[in-house]
């Protein structure tokens, strides 16, 4: 491979990731089967991660995790290597006027990608647990969020992502989704 085409596949990687986004209303129906970025360009679209003003210099306060509703998601075949219990992420913020603001990660339906929402709505009922004390998170819990970056799976579809990097005190909290599962990793 020349240096030419090198620089042409990241040229192509970074316009595919800077096209990453998300239909915007239910009237656009997700393409049932691949399509190429540029043949989704012109469709209305919007990113979820577009509010990331909301939590980016806020402390991250709490983390805590849902249990994976497996029925009817995970295929049956797979079903007994997935662990239920390393479901969706939530991850709360300090907001203004001492409101929250959730950053919520969940595994996308193909069982390798990741589905972020924010805001999300912070689940008052008791329903997840808490994880912040725990490993990676407890090295994580009382810093900034500096940086969100995205992990882009295809360049066929730049709207899912396989992953997140989430910059917190200089350190970098991936996490990316395997078997359903969302798994997460402190980076130095």
């Amino acid at each position: 491979m020349t240096a030419a085409s090198v620089s042409a596949s990241a040229q192509r990687a970074a316009a595919v990731r800077a096209q990453w986004v998300a239909p915007m209303s239910d009237d656009i129906v997700a393409p049932p089967a691949p399509v190429l970025a540029t043949e989704v360009a012109d469709a209305p679209r919007t990113d979820p991660l577009a509010a990331l003003s909301l939590v980016l210099d806020r402390e991250l306060v709490a983390v805590r995790r849902h249990r994976l509703d497996v029925e009817g998601r995970v295929p049956a075949g797979v079903a007994r290597y997935v662990d239920p219990s390393q479901g969706m992420l939530e991850f709360v913020f300090a907001g203004a006027d001492d409101e929250p603001v959730v950053l919520a990660v969940a595994p996308g339906s193909r069982g390798d990608t990741v589905v972020p929402v924010l805001p999300a709505p912070l689940d008052d009922e008791e329903e997840g647990m808490p994880v912040g004390r725990c490993a990676p998170f407890d090295e994580v819990v009382g810093d900034a969020l500096e940086d969100v970056d995205r992990v882009v799976s295809h360049v066929e579809r730049p709207h899912e992502m396989r992953g997140l990097v989430l910059h917190l005190g200089g350190r970098m909290l991936m996490i990316y989704a395997d078997l359903w599962e969302l798994r997460v990793t402190l980076l130095p």
